[in-house]
This record gives structure tokens, C-alpha cells and sequence, in this order.
């Protein structure tokens, strides 16, 4: 279902529909352990810390951070609610460079919902913050590798592009393919982003150096002219229907 490659390019891991997580030399693709049996779980996605020290896997109601050396489960989470609602883990991500005491989450409801992306502490494996980013469901996530900026790919075909530290999406790329996003990723410098999907094509994007800045106050100075303008409109109808 998914392979994913250490830092440093020595670990390979495999995770499959039968919940097997297997974790390779190399390049010589012998077991480093034997491997770790999720029994009735398909796993959905998988990445390794920055250290390599320990692996994070997903399945739809469950997320394990596992000891790479030794298989052993540290830490386990399971059935993502949030305001009484239920989710389903999608997608897992190492920080990296200063971000790698962050690990991200992808969730995802059902079309009707927003997803939600969740930023845990690597210390406690506890909930730092939960953003919602698109209006669809996430379907790729990559992070560069300065661990500055994360991508994420949608059901609704579109790209974006936000700060690790807040998720703050600094670009967005609409209907950048025909059908949903399946893989992402940054070059070295994080000068490109390749995207790939089923619908046979690879975009590319250029990303800036530096993004144009959010002014919050402006945007609420806005939003408050909007609703002041809405209201006096509605005052100028009633007053024109009597």
C-alpha cells in the first residue's frame, strides 16, 4: 500500500492492506527486525522521524508510533472525534530540520465536512493544535525539507501550500489536475513542487521564496465594511418597499 524511505536513505518501510509494517535495509532489502502486525487494518500511510528512531503509521481509526529498531509500539492513538464528530486518520508527516519535534495528521470526514490537519508534540504524543485546511478531503501531503512549508493535495483537485508553524496556507494552486491528487513532493530546495495524479500528469509548480503577508486587521476592517454595507442595503429595500 506504502513505502517510505529513511532520512538518510539506509531503512525502507512497507506498510500493507493486511496491517503489515516491514522495515528493510538499504539497499540490500534484508529485514532489519521481524515485522510488526496490525491484524485487521490496512495502513494508510507511514513515515519516519527525522532521526529515524521511530516510525508513525496510520489506518483509518488508528495511528501508532512505532520503535524502528525493535518494532515495539510506544505510543497508540485511536478513533479521531472531534466536536462529536467522527474522522478517519488519512495521512502521517515528520517535521523536519526545526519543525521535527512536530508530527502532522491528516483527517478526514465525509465530503461534507472540512479536514482537519493536527500538529502533535513528538515528546508527549499529545494534540498541539487542529487546524481545518480545504474545503475537501486531503488526499497527498509532502513537507520540504528545511521542514519550513507543507503541501497538501485535494479531492476538489486543488493544491496548497502553508507554514508548518501555523498552517497558514500561503498559496493555493485550483484545479491543478483533472481527478484527485495521489503524491507529492518538494525538491531539495523547495524551489519546485511536483504533484502527481491518477489522471495521468504530473503538475509543477514554481514556489516563491517569500509569500505576501496576511494582514489580519485589514481582512477584518473588510469584513466589517461587507456586513456594514449588507445592513444598509437591507435598510434601503425595506425603505423602498414601504
Amino acid at each position: 500500500k506504502v513505502t517510505c524511505f529513511s532520512r538518510d536513505g539506509t531503512k525502507l518501510a512497507t506498510g500493507g492492506t493486511d496491517g503489515v509494517v516491514v522495515v528493510l535495509n538499504y539497499p540490500g532489502l534484508t529485514p532489519l527486525r521481524p515485522a510488526t502486525q496490525f491484524q485487521g487494518h490496512e495502513i494508510l500511510d507511514l513515515d519516519f522521524s527525522e532521526d529515524g528512531a521511530h516510525i508513525v503509521a496510520v489506518s483509518s481509526q488508528n495511528m501508532w508510533i512505532i520503535a524502528t529498531d525493535t518494532g515495539r509500539i510506544l505510543e497508540a492513538i485511536t478513533n479521531p472525534v472531534w466536536n462529536k464528530k467522527p474522522f478517519e486518520f488519512r495521512i502521517c508527516r515528520f517535521g523536519r530540520g526545526s519543525f521535527s519535534s512536530i508530527l502532522y495528521t491528516v483527517v478526514n470526514g465525509d465530503k461534507n465536512r472540512k479536514p482537519f490537519v493536527c500538529m502533535w508534540s513528538t515528546v508527549s504524543w499529545t494534540r498541539i493544535r487542529t487546524v481545518p485546511v480545504g474545503p475537501r478531503p486531503i488526499t497527498a501531503c509532502t513537507v520540504s525539507s528545511d521542514g519550513r512549508l507543507i503541501a497538501f493535495g485535494s479531492s476538489d483537485m486543488g493544491i496548497r501550500i502553508c507554514n508548518t508553524k501555523s498552517l497558514q496556507v500561503l498559496m493555493t494552486i485550483p484545479k491543478a489536475h483533472a481527478f484527485p491528487v495521489v503524491s507529492m513532493a518538494f525538491n531539495k530546495n523547495a524551489s519546485l513542487l511536483v504533484s502527481a495524479s491518477v489522471d495521468a500528469t504530473c503538475y509543477v509548480v514554481a514556489v516563491p521564496k517569500t509569500f505576501p503577508k496576511v494582514n489580519n486587521f485589514v481582512l477584518l476592517v473588510l469584513a466589517l465594511l461587507f456586513v456594514f454595507l449588507a445592513a444598509l442595503i437591507q435598510i434601503y429595500q425595506s425603505m423602498e418597499s414601504k
